[in-house]
């Protein structure tokens, strides 16, 4: 995978998708996920803002955008409203699956989208490259879902899925990468997230005394 660095902002997206209006950096602080699970944090934190200021899922140009900026997708190859709907799928059931780290069970669903992509795209083991990776035999956005997949299954054995967490504030939910000793991080960035719900949590604190 190349190692462009490109994600996720928390400003208003255009409609044209730039390098710098798709970068994490301006919002999480925190130090990215390491080797090829860091492009799997930025894929997950991709959205847009709607009129209300709200989150919403990323449109099909800037999931398109960013596989082609990340190698995992040909420049000439097609992104169709379909092929949103799958990536949009597969990033609720890999969020589902950072929840399992919190204790949380995941649904039948979530891991059926996770193993139908996997099948579709052809996984299979290679041991050419030096450590053991994941191959899709599919090409196209098949099989650059299918690569998603395979970081995700080999994080879980490496040990590195278990660092990732969604952001504890609820108009966040950022996916970071918690590199904490004793794992105790809740925000993706304590200068925005942390601070706006300690100043939350102090304001409670005030009134419930009154």
């Amino acid at each position: 995978m190349k190692g462009i660095s490109v994600s996720v902002t928390c400003q208003r997206i255009s409609p044209v998708y730039t390098d710098d209006m798709i970068d994490i950096a301006v919002h999480d602080d925190t130090e990215p996920a390491p080797g090829d699970l860091e492009v799997l944090q930025r894929f997950l934190n991709l959205h847009e803002h709607g009129p209300d200021g709200a989150s919403t899922p990323p449109p099909a140009e800037m999931l398109r955008t960013f596989l082609v900026q990340r190698g995992l997708l040909g420049e000439e190859e097609r992104f169709t409203s379909a092929d949103r709907e799958t990536a949009v799928k597969l990033a609720a059931a890999l969020q589902a699956l950072i929840l399992v780290n919190a204790g949380e069970p995941v649904a039948e669903d979530h891991i059926e989208i996770l193993e139908r992509i996997a099948e579709r795209s052809g996984l299979h083991p290679h041991f050419r490259y030096g450590d053991p990776v994941l191959v899709p035999s599919s090409e196209g956005v098949t099989g650059a879902l299918g690569q998603l997949v395979a970081v995700a299954f080999l994080a879980r054995f490496d040990g590195t899925w278990e660092h990732l967490k969604l952001c504890a504030a609820d108009d966040c939910r950022a996916v970071f990468y918690d590199r904490s000793k004793n794992h105790s991080g809740r925000w993706c960035s304590m200068d925005s997230c942390g601070n706006r719900a300690k100043v939350r949590a102090f304001r409670a604190r005030q009134r419930a005394s009154r």
